[in-house]
């Protein structure tokens, strides 16, 4: 003892008093299992945080949406991303030109006067350019919101662009906003043959103002897609009366692609099958993905199918061809 009165242990020759051996295997062991329960849940975690904020990021959008219409006259913006296409208008297709530029979401459209687009062919890439030109953007005001945190050529909207980036990772539903399926006369045939029996008139497909959306609630706003090239070309849709695959979700989780719906809510989705996002790399567009169910169809495919336009295309409610 010391004259403070403190107690001073003294070692005998020989003693160590550190771990041994055994005490250092036996802690070593136990952070080893605390580590390995907790670094799939901190993995898990990280997953429904990024979750979260792809929802949220497509919540913002489709809540944009709604807010450019009620100052444009209830006119919603258009999903294409250049000024092509045409619209049916007073009973005939008339060339979009100013109409479908005025009210592009994103304008990538590599013309005279714009550089939203750069390169060609599948080398192409957006630049900043064409998501602060999209009328969109000042409803928005953050480049950031439209890119996925699940985003792996680009995980910064703050990135320079280039033909292995993207800095959108968001489609607009093409059935939204149009006169017709993504305003294009090709898709007509797809849309209309077989429907009920007979084919309806174009003018059921019209979505450009929020009254004519019949079920806000069921209808896709947005969705996280993946193209083959490097940007996310025009609106997003799949055939309705065959298991075709125009456009795909981007599966960069297949347990969680993210969608928004008119009304401004959201859902994330797990695909079913889970090689389809191989057969979409390997087949290219308009794949047609065959039955995955004793019933007849393709399970996914139905989903996002019966999401373009509720209570137009046929969708759950109104079936045909046995789908």
């Amino acid at each position: 003892m010391t004259a403070s009165g403190n107690i001073v242990r003294r070692s005998r020759p020989g003693q160590s008093l550190g771990f041994t051996v055994t005490e250092l295997m036996v802690v070593i062991a136990i952070i080893a299992i605390i580590v390995a329960i907790l670094v799939p849940t901190l993995s898990k975690v990280r997953s429904r945080a990024r979750t979260v904020q792809c929802l949220t990021n497509q919540r913002q959008i489709a809540l944009a949406i709604y807010s450019y219409a009620t100052s444009n006259a209830s006119r919603l913006v258009s999903p294409r991303t250049d000024s092509n296409g045409t619209a049916f208008i007073d009973g005939a297709n008339q060339q979009m030109g100013s109409l479908g530029w005025t009210h592009s979401w994103v304008r990538a459209y590599n013309g005279v006067g714009h550089i939203g687009v750069v390169g060609n062919g599948a080398n192409q890439f957006e630049t900043p350019a064409s998501i602060t030109s999209g009328v969109l953007f000042p409803y928005i005001g953050d480049i950031k919101v439209y890119i996925s945190p699940d985003e792996p050529t680009n995980p910064s909207a703050g990135t320079v662009s280039g033909e292995n980036t993207r800095i959108r990772s968001y489609s607009l539903n093409a059935c939204l906003g149009t006169t017709r399926p993504d305003e294009l006369p090709e898709f007509d045939d797809d849309f209309t043959a077989n429907m009920f029996g007979t084919a309806p008139q174009l003018s059921q497909y019209n979505t450009t103002t929020i009254g004519t959306i019949k079920s806000p609630q069921r209808m896709m706003c947005t969705i996280v897609e993946d193209d083959t090239v490097a940007y996310n070309n025009q609106g997003w849709l799949v055939v309705p009366q065959t298991s075709n695959w125009i456009d795909w979700p981007a599966a960069w989780r297949p347990d969680a692609i993210t969608i928004s719906y008119v009304d401004g809510s959201t859902e994330p989705y797990e695909l079913a099958n889970k090689t389809l996002p191989n057969s979409w790399e390997t087949n290219g567009h308009r794949w047609q993905q065959p039955p995955d169910t004793e019933a007849g169809f393709a399970i996914d495919w139905k989903f996002f199918r019966d999401r373009l336009n509720p209570s137009i295309i046929p969708n759950s409610t109104y079936l045909f061809g046995g789908q």
